[in-house]
């Protein structure tokens, strides 16, 4: 069972990558560096995650990161349509995977379209969860130029 979830993300990646991959070579990667602090967070649909530590200036502390499912409750991995709420009808749309048994990167999320102050926003980031039960995103971003 975990090979296919291993080539469920490997193609999920793939694709998230090729979607943005046009735009991105037109545009400037920044680094991004997350950590979410998710003790908030109920396995209902929507369940909600906040941002505790930012590196990237536009995703405050405290910035909402709702997941609408379809699989949020599930013991063994999440699979879920993803909204980032920076406030001030400001948010980004991406989907995210996370895999408890593949090891040390088992996750990955993927924004594809913002609006507001994160309009043309996009993001391919590494999901990890330390012993401390903070969630971190590490990836790059940038914005699409329309």
């Amino acid at each position: 069972m975990r090979p296919i979830r291993s080539l469920i993300l490997i193609a999920g990646a793939i694709l998230a990558l090729t979607a943005v991959a046009p735009t991105a070579s037109a545009a400037t990667l920044h680094p991004l560096h997350l950590t979410k602090d998710c003790s908030t967070f109920t396995g209902e649909i929507p369940s909600l995650c906040r941002i505790a530590v930012s590196n990237v200036k536009i995703i405050p502390v405290g910035t909402k990161i709702w997941y609408k499912g379809p699989v949020v409750s599930n013991a063994y991995f999440l699979s879920s349509n993803v909204v980032m709420d920076v406030g001030h009808a400001s948010t980004a749309t991406g989907y995210c995977i996370f895999d408890t048994e593949a090891g040390a990167s088992p996750g990955m999320c993927a924004f594809w379209r913002g609006k507001g102050t994160l309009a043309g926003f996009h993001a391919i980031i590494h999901v990890t969860i330390d012993s401390k039960h903070l969630w971190h995103w590490d990836g790059s971003y940038y914005f699409a130029t329309t």
